[in-house]
Order: structure tokens, then sequence, then C-alpha cells
């Protein structure tokens, strides 16, 4: 009876199990280790639970606040982390080898970008590159391109990580704006008098926040989102005035400049790429696509 026991508690680790330990480690919570894996919370659980039987310890402590990890735990998201990072450089090296100008593309970028920026370029790529697709990760958070979450990155930063190659496309210019129903006379009224749309905790860090926080001081927001596209729309409703990037905001027929353009914040746009992928050929000819035009559709949404 002993040697079949044995056996069984050798079986090697599978890969999907470790993934389960690693993405709960790094959630916190199995919903959001479910939302990293794309599976149902139940199955997390599940197999999770049948991890810990197998290893015949807690691999996680339940709180209040989620799930933290234990000793064993620690040990486990270690040893998956590790293989994990192995896979992804060999992916990446085998995918920056790749010459063929077919296949798709991703590109992350925040809404306003995806929206307002993109779409201006990207026609003549695609017609210059039948055989390549482009795929658009919009979100407002920086992916992580070391793991492969997307193969370029369109980003607004004044210090783009040192571990990423990149070109920098132009400079990111601001106002603050308000409905046209805010101009009595045709006259801008004064900001402490407006109602604001402002910044909710996930992103008070960012400059434009930063610059609303210093001219406003104890002002506070009317109406508050994680999303800047969010912002201009509810601003564009007219429940509010909004620091915005000129290249969306001048172009939306309800809202007008209530400042100059600000000296501060000014905003380098970056397109980013791991340095094991920036010469796979798809990614190169994205890339440089992207070097050579956008900074000329910002020239011509941003003119003052």
């Amino acid at each position: 009876m002993r040697k079949p026991a044995l056996q069984k508690s050798t079986v090697p680790l599978a890969w999907d199990d470790l993934r389960t330990v690693l993405a709960v480690a790094r959630a916190g919570s199995l919903s959001g280790a479910a939302r990293q894996l794309q599976v149902e919370h139940s199955t997390v659980f599940r197999r999770l639970r049948a991890i810990e039987k197998r290893f015949g310890a807690a691999l996680f402590e339940r709180t209040r606040n989620g799930y933290a990890p234990t000793a064993h735990g620690e040990a486990a998201a270690e040893s998956a982390r590790l293989m994990e990072e192995a896979a992804l450089t060999a992916e990446r090296r085998i995918m920056g080898a790749d010459v063929r100008l077919s296949g798709v593309v991703r590109i992350a970028a925040s809404e306003m970008f995806a929206c307002y920026l993109l779409p201006r370029v990207l026609p003549a790529f695609l017609r210059a590159h039948p055989d390549i697709e482009v795929e658009i990760d919009v979100s407002n958070r920086n992916v992580d391109l070391t793991r492969r979450e997307a193969d370029l990155a369109l980003r607004a930063t004044n210090q783009p990580p040192e571990h990423l190659y990149g070109r920098e496309v132009g400079e990111l210019r601001y106002a603050a704006f308000a409905h046209r129903r805010f101009f009595k006379g045709g006259r801008a009224p004064a900001l402490e008098e407006l109602p604001w749309v402002g910044f909710d905790d996930s992103i008070r860090q960012i400059e434009i926040a930063r610059w609303l926080q210093s001219r406003l001081p104890g002002k506070s927001a009317r109406l508050r989102s994680d999303s800047l596209l969010a912002i201009m729309h509810a601003a564009t409703a007219g429940i509010g005035a909004a620091v915005l990037p000129l290249f969306a905001a001048d172009f939306q027929p309800q809202l007008r400049r209530l400042t100059e353009v600000l000296d501060r914040p000014r905003m380098q746009l970056w397109v980013l790429s791991h340095a094991d992928v920036r010469e796979n050929a798809r990614v190169r000819a994205l890339s440089r696509h992207l070097a050579a035009e956008l900074p000329g559709a910002l020239a011509e949404l941003q003119a003052v």
C-alpha cells in the first residue's frame, strides 16, 4: 500500500496547478486569480483545494482582506514565477527572430490614445501591410510587456522603464475645459466657481491630477473616475470642468478652454517594446510606422 502512495506523491506538479498558485499569490483573491487565468472562480477554488490536499499543507491563509500566502505558498509561487519567466523569455526570443511581415501585433494603449490617436495613423499601416493584423489592448493600466501582455505599448511617461526599448514620438499638452454653458457673455468663469470632474484614488497621482490638486487645493470633485475618456464625456455633458489633453478635448464641440495651454504637466508620448521582441519583423514595422507618423498627427491635433 505504501508504494502506490509514494508514486502518487512524487508525480510532478502540473504547470496549471503552479499557475493557479502564482495567480492567487499575485491577485490576493480567488476572483482576481480567475480573471488572470480566464477561468471560473469555482475552478480556481477547486484547483487550490486539490493542490493543498496533495501537499498536505495550507498554501494560503484566508483573511478578511483576501488570500495571503503561507511559507509553503510563497515557495510554490516563487517556483512558478521562475518557470513562467523562463517560458516567457524563450517565447520572446523566438518571436524576436520572426522575419515574416504577417501575423498579429498587439499594442496596448489607453482609451484616449485608442480613440483619438491610433485611428489616424493605423489605416496607412494596414494598407501597406495587408498580412499583418493589429490588436489594440485598451486599458488605463500599464501592461507588462515582459509578460507578453502586449508587443508594443503607447504610453505617456517622462520616465519610461529602463528595461524597455522606446522611441519618444511627441509631447502631450493639456488645458482646463468646461461646457460652453458655463461661459456667460463669452467670458471664461473663474476656476474656483466651477464644479469639477476629477480623478479617483487609483489615478490621483498622475500629473494632471496633481495639477488640479495644487491649483484648487481642497476642491472636491462632483464626479470622479479612473477613466480619462469618461471624465471628458462627463465634462462634455456639463457635469463639471476637467483637465484634459488637447488632442481629444479640442474636438468636442460642447467644450471650450478655460485656460491657456498649461505649462505643466507636459508628458512625453512613447512607443515602447521589450528588447527581446523589437527585432520581430511585424513589431518593428509597426513601431517604425508609429514613430514616423505620430509626431505629425499629434502636432496637428494639438495646434494651439
